[in-house]
């Protein structure tokens, strides 16, 4: 029997190998023993994706849950992981089943639990599932006998995005009649993003807007790689943006009108200096270990802290919970902002960009340039290595004896060691190494501020860890 484990957002697998209804059966069982000794009274709200199978995988979670005698409101559609996570806050539930993989391959699936705070499972939550999980495989599960009154259907679509929408400053849309080239990639942003550009007032164009579990090929992540087919139009007809969602639209993908992709980087601090300059300061902004630290300049010269936070959007959820953070973002993609759920939000992302653009009357690209000339450019870079199990393990040993005291010429001022390996080296720079938990394979990040500079410290830190 094959380890169910819970990463950094749920638990995932393959379909039919170990993302079957069995096992689906046991983890929903052990979220129903959680959630009955954590509430009174719970209430739990599903969702799912397009993927395939995803409504019957929720389906068979809704059975679980009612046999247990929870309250279970039940998505009649597809729907976005931040609309459940919403949802959760505003139905006041216990929490949420999302039955997705968000990014992943299309023969991947998964269940992520959002507990009542509208934000991603901390680790002693997880842990507590998991526990359940593997005193439910010893013992086996009991005979279920779903109670089909406990399961309310409800559509959620509306009242999120009008509460999405009170977030945007509505009249930096006024007359400007933005074209807006959207892709939700055939995931859970289809009538959600161009929607809501459109009661925006913009002019909107959309691809890739209907049901394929297979996801045209490409794995459902806005990044260069995956949106060609976005790229290509861009460049061939008149837009001021372009706009994209994951399979589970809590991650964003932005464009500039001449096709130049914006990294993830690149958006989260643009947006850390626009919502400076037009919603106020807060104490904070929250960043992951491998996220730029151009959003560390920003808030300095704002007088704001720079909170790092390990790897994962939980980590980030904290800091809009209880560090009065005025937006917390990761390099993946994530992005969530005060005001709002302490969940990622493709769509609240990509609205944030629309209403920049609007409001300053300027590209993603010339926005960029602006802050990048007043606090100087940085380039970054995240190379993935697969490898084998033995030297994957060699590499970590190499990680964990470092003693390296300069790298592509430049000294190690300081060794952070909170996620993996991060060193700060002189003239800004950085790099940090990471492996994968579930994977044969180590991601290194760096940052500098010149580019040849970038590609010597990937070079020289790769050569070290013998990959």
């Amino acid at each position: 029997m094959k380890k169910i484990t819970f990463g950094t957002d749920g638990w995932r697998g393959v379909i039919a190998d170990d993302f079957t209804f069995d096992n689906v059966k046991i983890v929903a069982q052990a979220i129903s023993d959680y959630v009955l000794e954590t509430y009174e009274n719970p209430k739990i709200i599903i969702g799912y994706d397009y993927r395939f199978h995803s409504e019957n995988f929720a389906k068979i979670c809704a059975d679980i849950l009612s046999a247990n005698a929870i309250h279970v409101l039940f998505s009649n559609n597809p729907i976005p992981t931040p609309a459940v996570a919403h949802a959760v806050v505003k139905k006041e539930a216990s929490g949420a089943i999302m039955i997705t993989a968000s990014h992943n391959p299309y023969y991947y699936n998964g269940i992520k639990f959002i507990p009542h705070y509208g934000g991603p499972a901390n680790t002693q939550i997880t842990d507590k599932i998991i526990k359940n999980v593997e005193r439910i495989q010893k013992e086996g599960l009991k005979d279920i006998n779903p109670d089909k009154d406990l399961i309310e259907y409800f559509d959620y679509k509306e009242v999120y995005l009008n509460d999405i929408l009170n977030l945007i400053d509505k009249k930096a849309f006024k007359g400007k009649q933005l074209k807006v080239l959207v892709n939700p990639m055939y995931g859970c942003g289809i009538g959600y993003i161009d929607e809501a550009l459109r009661r925006l007032g913009c002019d909107v164009k959309v691809i890739n807007n209907w049901r394929d579990p297979l996801f045209g090929g490409h794995l459902p992540e806005p990044n260069l790689e995956n949106m060609k087919d976005l790229l290509e139009i861009i460049k061939t007809e008149e837009f001021d943006l372009g706009l994209a969602t994951d399979g589970d639209a809590d991650r964003f993908g932005v464009v500039n009108p001449d096709g130049q992709f914006i990294s993830a980087n690149e958006v989260i601090f643009l947006l850390t200096d626009y919502l400076i300059n037009t919603r106020g300061k807060a104490s904070s902004v929250a960043r992951t270990v491998a996220t730029t630290s151009m959003i560390d300049k920003i808030a300095q010269k704002h007088g704001m802290r720079c909170i790092e936070t390990p790897v994962g959007f939980k980590y980030i959820a904290e800091c809009l919970m209880k560090e009065d953070a005025l937006i917390g973002g990761e390099e993946s993609g994530g992005l969530s902002i005060k005001g709002h759920v302490p969940e990622k939000d493709g769509i609240l992302a990509d609205l944030l960009v629309a209403e920049a653009v609007a409001k300053l009357e300027k590209s993603p690209k010339e926005i960029l340039d602006r802050i990048e000339s007043e606090y100087g450019k940085l380039y970054n870079k995240r190379i993935d290595v697969r490898t084998t199990h033995s030297k994957k393990q060699e590499a970590l040993e190499r990680v964990k004896n470092f003693g390296k005291d300069s790298i592509a010429g430049l000294k190690c001022l300081e060794y952070r060691t909170r996620d993996g390996l991060k060193v700060i080296l002189e003239d800004e720079s950085w790099f940090l190494v990471r492996a994968s938990g579930t994977e044969d394979l180590i991601r290194i990040y760096a940052e500098s501020k010149d580019a040849k500079t970038l590609e010597n410290i990937l070079s020289e830190v790769k050569e070290y860890l013998g990959l």
